[in-house]
């Protein structure tokens, strides 16, 4: 599980950071090539520093506020978006990573890549369910996708799992004559989707 869980995290690390989509065909191009490497340049510099380290956060933050106004600049460029959730996963910012991947998804909803960078973010944010349902478009389009479908499986051992653990922690509660432990109403066990919300993105067909 463990060595499936890292072939992921690398092979998504280089789907969304290193595959760009955009050329340079004009001066606005150029420019705009020039201040994602810049925003890039910064996030390889904050990449093998400690996590909490303030000038890694720093760095970051600078990075993504360059991605930012590319994209603000050209909402269309999709080399920006996928960058900057590259940006936001190192900060382990998963709610606006993935606020950017949907907005990448609507940019190139024909990419399993983007619903795979997808499904990575809803796993870490704790919502396991939604990356499954992620996996599932990514397949759609792409039934062979070899990454997606040794993902799939992982995600629903994680989700097998969990339920496990719920079940054990419910059955501890019921037999705990003091009604201490976890209640049956607390939000999910990792302590992160509850507040999310995420909302999946559809294939159109």
């Amino acid at each position: 599980m463990k060595m499936i869980n890292r072939f992921i995290a690398h092979a998504l690390f280089a789907l969304t950071l290193v595959f760009s989509q955009s050329g340079v065909a004009s001066a606005d191009k150029s420019t705009e090539s020039a201040k994602i490497s810049d925003a890039m340049t910064l996030y390889a510099q904050a990449l093998p520093m400690e996590v909490n380290s303030p000038k890694r956060a720093e760095l970051l933050d600078q990075s993504a506020e360059i991605l930012k106004k590319v994209i603000e600049s050209n909402p269309q460029s999709l080399d920006a978006h996928r960058k900057l959730m590259g940006v936001y996963l190192l900060k382990q910012d998963y709610s606006n990573g993935i606020r950017t991947m949907q907005d990448a998804i609507t940019l190139s909803p024909e990419d399993p890549k983007l619903f795979i960078t997808l499904a990575f973010l809803y796993e870490h944010s704790g919502s396991f369910e939604y990356a499954s349902a992620m996996l599932d478009q990514a397949l759609a389009l792409d039934p062979n996708h070899k990454l997606a479908k040794e993902y799939k499986i992982a995600i629903k051992q994680k989700i097998a799992q969990r339920n496990m653990d719920q079940l054990h922690e419910g059955k501890e509660i019921e037999g705990n004559p003091h009604g201490q432990g976890k209640s049956h109403g607390q939000s999910d066990p990792h302590g992160k989707s509850a507040e999310l919300s995420p909302i999946p993105v559809e294939v159109k067909k």
